[in-house]
């Protein structure tokens, strides 16, 4: 008996460990030794990609710059979520989405991310993103941040307004 509380005592604690082990200091710190493909198999089998995704969408600055590092190891799916994540921070923080964007990378395309890529009916009601997106790009006045924003924002005007999926 004392042996199956131990077990479970310590299969809370690592559960509790694992909660809070997924940082964005700790990814990269990850990312460096372990390489990105790793670690983004090891967060998409455990499960923690989703969650640290839900932190991109929020737009908070230290997860938003994870995107490049994790670009660089997602494929299919893992892919198509991160740049939906990235397009769910855009209205909240487009001055960190705008500073990830790069033409050269599939994943971080300003076309992809500023295209509402979101899936099925995600979004209910694109023009209303679109609108609140479009005033938030508007805004960044940073001059390294100018030729994504042109991009950006030349990609939120060919949102169609009238479907609620893209892509």
């Amino acid at each position: 008996m004392r042996w199956i509380i131990f077990a479970l005592a310590l299969a809370a604690g690592t559960d509790a460990f694992a909660a809070t082990a997924l940082s964005p200091e700790r990814i990269a710190r990850d990312i460096e030794a372990d390489g990105a493909k790793a670690v983004v198999d090891r967060l998409w089998n455990s499960g923690d990609y989703d969650r640290l995704l839900n932190h991109i969408d929020k737009g908070t600055p230290a997860w938003v710059a994870l995107a490049p590092k994790l670009a660089a190891g997602t494929d299919a799916g893992a892919s198509e979520e991160l740049t939906i994540a990235l397009a769910y921070a855009l209205p909240r923080n487009p001055q960190a989405v705008l500073s990830v964007l790069d033409a050269k990378s599939y994943v971080l395309e300003p076309e992809r991310v500023c295209s509402a890529p979101f899936i099925e009916d995600a979004v209910k009601d694109i023009p209303r993103y679109v609108k609140r997106a479009k005033a938030a790009v508007s805004r960044v006045t940073a001059p390294p941040l100018q030729d994504n924003k042109a991009a950006c924002l030349a990609a939120l005007a060919k949102v169609p307004q009238a479907a609620s999926v893209n892509q």
